[in-house]
C-alpha cells in the first residue's frame, strides 16, 4: 500500500492516510458484496436448516428499555453485522415472534396441489387445495392479469386484490392482482376452532396460535399454488409483492417477513402490532399498546408483556420490519389516527432502516408518515412513493429513487431508543425535562356556536361560561353534517409539532362526554366516552385479569347486537352450574385508577343470555367489600354502586354467578363519590404545521357534561384550574351592518351579494383572508397583498353563518351572516 503524507493539526502523518486508505477499500469491498446482494429468494425460509436459539420463560427474560440489539446472538455470543450471518439470525428473531408473540408458522405442507381456471377476459380464479393430517383446505383467489404473453410481476393484496394502494399505482406497469382471502385460512371478527387452519392443525388453537401466525401461513401456501401452475398462469415467481392496511397491513408485514419469496412489502398505517414498537408505544397516550390489541391476532400469553413488563419481551417490532432484509419494505402511517401510534412506527421505523444501511441497502426500506386523509386513504403525495417502490422491486427500474424518510417529527430523539447497540450496555437515555411548550386556550363559548349547543353560566367555569349540548341531541354513529351540531373555533400555530388537544368538562357520574372531533378540512373523528373507563371493551379486554374462571370463557364479544354501545362487549359463558355460595367467574379490571382510602361510585351495563342469572361487584382480595347480588335479565340494565365504607383495595372484581349463562358486561365507569366537579380529560392529538387552523367539536352522544374551555398544546405538562386567557375571545359576533375589530371592517352584515372588507391601516399584518362555514370548512381564501379594500361575492354562499378570518400576526376572526 503507498503512503500518502499530508499535514494533520500541524504534524506530518502517514498513519492517518494509510488507515484512511484501508478504509476505503474495504468500503469498495463492501460495495462490491452489498450491490449482489439478494432481492428475493427461491425458498420460503432460506435459514430453516440454522440452530433454533434458545427461548427463555418469562420468569428467565431480562428487562432492556431500549429497543433490542437485532444484531446480538440470542445466545448471548456475541454480536454479528455480516450479512453472511443475518439469515440465521433473522431466523432467531423468527422463532422469537412466534414463541412469544403469535404462534408457529407451520412449514410447508406435503400435499399441495392447485389449479388455475381462466374466466371473462383477462380474470380467472386461482385454487389451491393444502392437505394435512387427513383434511384438506381449500384456498381461492381472483387473478386479474395485464394483457400479453407474461410473465407478469404480481401483487398479492389482503382480502382485495391491491390491499388499499390505489389501482392508479399500477397503471401501465403491467402487473398481475392476486386477492388474498383471508377468511380462507381463518375468520377475521370471529376465529374458531372449526376453521381450516385450526382443522388442518388441531394443535394450534385459539390461545397458543394467533391469526397472524394462521394468515402468513395462508399467503405463503398460495404462493406454493402459483408455482405449481407457472403452465397456465404466467406470474414471475420473482417479483412478487403483497400490500394491505389496518389489521391487513399488519398481515402484509408478517406475510412479507415471513416468506423470503415476496420481493416487495407495503404496509400501510398498521398500528400496533405492525410496524410501531411494542416499547415505543407504551410511553404514548391512546394507542394501540401491547395489552390493547385484540388478542384473536396474538397469542394469549403474550399478554405477560403488558404494561411495565413490555421490556422483558426479547425482541421488538423494528426486528420484525428488520427480517424483510434484504427485500423491500414500504411501511406508512397517518397522524390523523392516535391510535395508530405513529410516533412509535417512526422511531420502529428508524430503527429498521439502520439495519437495512448496515447491509448497505438503505434503499430497500422506506417509510411515508403523513396526514390529511382516512384510515387507509392513499393521498395523492403518497402515489409516486409507492410507483417508486413497484417500478424498481417488482419491475426491476434500479434508476428510480426509493429514498423515502417522510415524517412530521423533526424534534424526536429516535436515536435514544438505539444508540446503545453495539455498547453491550442496554440503557434509555431519559429524556430531558419537558418544557410547558405551545398553548393555545379556546372558550368554547367564545367558538362559532351552533344551535344545537346552549351557553349557560358557572361561578366555577372559566370566564364564568360554558356550553353543553341540548337535551335530546345525539349523533352517536356518523359524523354530524349540519352547522347545528358544531362548535368551530380558529385557532393558529406558530411552530410545528404534535400538539394535544384537552378540554376542561364536568361530568356526572356515569355519564358520557363522547364529541366528534374535527382538525381543519380532515375528516370527524369519535373522541371521548366515560370517565375512568374501559371504553366498552371495543379494542379487546384491555385491562382485564381472568381470576377464577373454571370451564368458563372470557372474551371480547364483537356481536353489535350483544353490546350496549359501540360495538363490543365484555362476554363471559358460564356452560355449567356452580353449587354453594362460590362465584363461577371473577374478572378484574387495572383500567380504574382508584386510590386506597377514598369512595367510589362504580356503574356498569349488563345483560344475559338467558334469564335467572346474577352479578355482584366485590372489592379485592384485601378488605373486600360486596355489593348485592344484582338479578340479571336479557335486556341491558344499568347497575350502580356506592362504596359506602373507604376503599381497602384497588382492584374491582365483577363476580357472575353460579347458574350456567352467558352474560354481557359494557360501558363501565368509576368515579370517585364527590368528584364530579372540573377537569382536565385529553381527547386527541395531532401533528400540525405553522399557520391558521380550525377546531370544530360536534356533538356524540348527549347528556348533561358541560364543555368549558379547550387547550391545544404540545405538553400535557402542570394543568389545573380554569387555565391561562382564552386566546379566541376576540371573535365580534356581527349584529349590526358594520363590524369593527381591530381596525377591520367588515360591511356589509346581514350580506346578500358581496362582504366588503376594509383593513384600514392593516395594523395586524393581513396576508390572507378566508371563508369558513360553522362545521370549519374553509369555502375560500383570497391573498391581500398591498389591498386595504377587498370584496368578497357573497351570492355563492347558502344563507346561514360564516367566519371570516384575517391571517397575520395576530389571527382574528368575525362572524358574518349571509342572506
Amino acid at each position: 500500500m503507498n503512503s500518502f503524507f499530508f499535514s494533520f493539526c500541524g504534524k506530518t502523518s502517514t498513519w492517518k492516510a494509510q488507515t484512511a486508505l484501508a478504509t476505503a477499500a474495504l468500503s469498495l469491498l463492501s460495495l462490491r458484496s452489498f450491490a449482489q446482494t439478494p432481492l428475493v429468494y427461491s425458498a420460503e425460509n432460506t435459514g430453516g436448516s440454522c440452530a433454533a436459539p434458545p427461548l427463555p420463560t418469562f420468569a428467565q427474560l431480562p428487562a432492556i428499555q431500549p429497543l433490542p440489539d437485532p444484531f446480538l446472538w440470542a445466545d448471548g455470543r456475541g454480536r454479528t453485522t455480516n450479512f453472511s450471518d443475518w439469515e440465521c439470525r433473522r431466523n432467531e428473531i423468527k422463532a422469537q415472534i412466534e414463541n412469544y408473540e403469535i404462534g408457529t408458522k407451520p412449514v410447508k405442507p406435503q400435499t399441495i396441489t392447485a389449479i388455475y381456471t381462466a374466466g371473462t377476459g383477462t380474470a380467472g380464479t386461482l385454487t389451491v387445495n393444502v392437505t394435512v393430517n387427513g383434511k384438506t383446505a381449500t384456498l381461492t383467489s381472483q387473478v386479474v392479469l395485464p394483457t400479453g404473453a407474461g410473465p407478469f410481476p404480481a401483487v398479492i393484496g389482503m382480502n382485495s386484490p391491491t390491499g388499499s394502494v390505489p389501482a392508479a399505482v399500477f397503471t401501465g406497469r403491467n402487473v398481475a392482482t392476486i386477492q388474498y382471502n383471508h377468511n380462507n385460512v381463518t375468520t377475521y371478527g370471529n376465529p374458531q376452532l372449526t376453521d381450516p387452519f385450526y382443522q388442518l392443525y388441531p394443535d394450534h388453537d385459539l390461545s397458543n396460535s394467533g391469526q397472524y401466525a394462521a394468515w402468513s401461513w395462508g399467503v405463503s401456501r398460495l404462493i406454493d399454488g402459483l408455482e405449481l401452475v407457472q403452465a397456465s398462469l404466467p406470474i414471475d415467481l420473482k417479483h412478487i409483492g403483497v400490500t394491505g392496511c389496518s389489521y391487513a397491513g399488519k398481515m402484509a408485514l408478517f406475510a412479507g417477513a415471513l416468506d423470503e419469496r415476496i420481493a416487495l412489502t407495503i404496509a400501510q398505517e398498521s398500528g400496533g402490532g405492525g410496524a410501531p414498537a411494542w416499547r415505543v408505544s407504551e410511553t404514548l397516550g391512546g394507542v394501540e399498546k401491547l395489552d390493547a390489541t385484540d388478542y384473536n391476532w396474538f397469542k394469549d400469553d403474550m399478554k405477560q408483556f403488558a404494561t411495565t413488563n413490555v421490556p422483558k419481551l426479547p425482541h421488538d417490532h423494528h426486528e420484525l420490519m428488520a427480517m424483510v432484509a434484504p427485500r423491500a419494505l414500504l411501511v406508512t402511517g397517518n397522524t390523523d389516527f392516535e391510535w395508530l401510534a405513529n410516533p412509535s412506527a417512526y422511531v420502529s421505523a428508524r430503527a429498521t432502516h439502520e439495519v437495512y444501511k448496515t447491509f448497505g441497502l438503505g434503499d430497500r426500506f422506506g417509510f411515508y408518515i403523513d396526514g390529511g386523509h382516512n384510515h387507509c386513504a392513499v393521498p395523492t403525495a403518497q402515489v409516486p412513493v409507492m410507483q417508486a417502490f413497484v417500478d424498481k422491486f417488482l419491475l426491476g427500474n434500479t434508476t428510480v429513487s426509493t429514498d423515502y424518510t417522510t415524517n412530521p417529527y423533526p424534534a424526536v430523539d429516535y436515536q435514544r431508543w438505539y444508540k446503545w447497540w453495539g455498547t453491550g450496555n442496554p440503557v434509555l437515555a431519559p429524556l430531558p425535562p419537558e418544557p410547558l411548550g405551545k398553548r393555545i386556550w379556546l372558550e368554547a363559548e367564545c367558538a362559532t356556536v351552533g344551535a344545537g349547543w346552549e351557553t349557560l353560566k358557572d361561578a366555577d367555569a372559566s370566564n364564568g361560561t360554558y356550553v353543553k349540548v341540548k337535551s335530546g341531541l345525539s349523533s352517536p354513529t356518523t359524523a354530524p353534517a349540519d352547522a347545528a351540531a358544531a362548535l368551530v373555533m380558529p385557532f393558529t400555530t406558530d411552530s410545528a409539532g404534535t400538539y394535544n388537544f384537552l378540554a376542561r368538562l364536568s361530568v356526572p357520574t356515569a355519564d358520557d362526554f363522547s364529541y366528534w372531533l374535527k382538525i381543519d378540512n380532515n375528516a370527524y373523528q369519535a373522541v371521548g366516552s366515560q370517565l375512568l373507563n374501559n371504553t366498552g371493551f371495543e379494542n379487546g379486554l384491555t385491562g382485564w385479569t381472568t381470576l377464577n374462571s373454571t370451564g368458563a370463557t372470557i372474551s371480547a364479544n364483537t356481536v353489535a347486537a350483544d353490546a350496549h354501545t359501540g360495538s363490543g362487549s365484555l362476554k363471559v359463558v358460564n356452560p355449567t352450574p356452580q353449587p354453594g355460595s362460590q362465584w363461577k367467574v371473577q374478572v378484574s379490571s387495572a383500567a380504574f385508577a382508584t386510590t386506597v382510602g377514598k369512595q367510589y361510585v362504580i356503574s356498569y351495563w349488563v345483560k344475559a343470555a338467558a334469564a335467572g342469572g346474577s352479578i355482584r361487584i366485590s372489592t379485592g382480595p384485601s378488605g373486600a367489600q360486596y355489593q348485592a347480588d344484582q338479578p340479571i335479565g336479557t335486556a341491558w340494565q344499568q347497575v350502580s354502586w356506592t362504596i359506602t365504607a373507604t376503599l381497602a383495595s384497588t382492584t374491582f372484581l365483577f363476580d357472575m354467578g353460579q347458574v350456567a349463562n352467558t352474560y354481557y358486561i359494557d360501558d363501565a365507569s368509576v368515579k370517585e363519590v364527590g368528584a364530579d366537579g372540573w377537569r382536565w380529560v385529553k381527547l386527541r392529538d395531532a401533528v400540525l404545521p405553522i399557520g391558521a387552523h380550525t377546531l370544530t367539536i360536534g356533538y356524540n352522544a348527549g347528556g348533561s357534561a358541560k364543555l368549558d374551555k379547550m387547550l391545544v398544546t404540545t405538553s400535557n405538562a402542570v394543568i389545573t384550574g380554569v387555565g391561562s386567557t382564552a386566546n379566541n375571545c376576540g371573535v365580534v359576533t356581527a349584529t349590526v351592518s358594520a363590524a369593527t375589530s381591530n381596525g377591520i371592517e367588515v360591511y356589509p352584515n346581514p350580506a346578500t351579494d358581496k362582504i366588503n372588507i376594509k383593513l384600514e391601516a392593516n395594523l395586524l399584518n393581513v396576508k390572507s383572508i378566508e371563508m369558513i362555514d360553522v362545521v370549519g370548512r374553509v369555502l375560500s381564501r383570497v391573498s391581500v397583498g398591498k389591498q386595504t379594500t377587498l370584496t368578497i361575492p357573497s351570492d355563492k354562499f347558502k344563507p346561514g353563518v360564516y367566519v371570516v378570518r384575517f391571517n397575520g400576526d395576530v389571527v382574528t376572526t368575525q362572524r358574518v351572516a349571509i342572506q
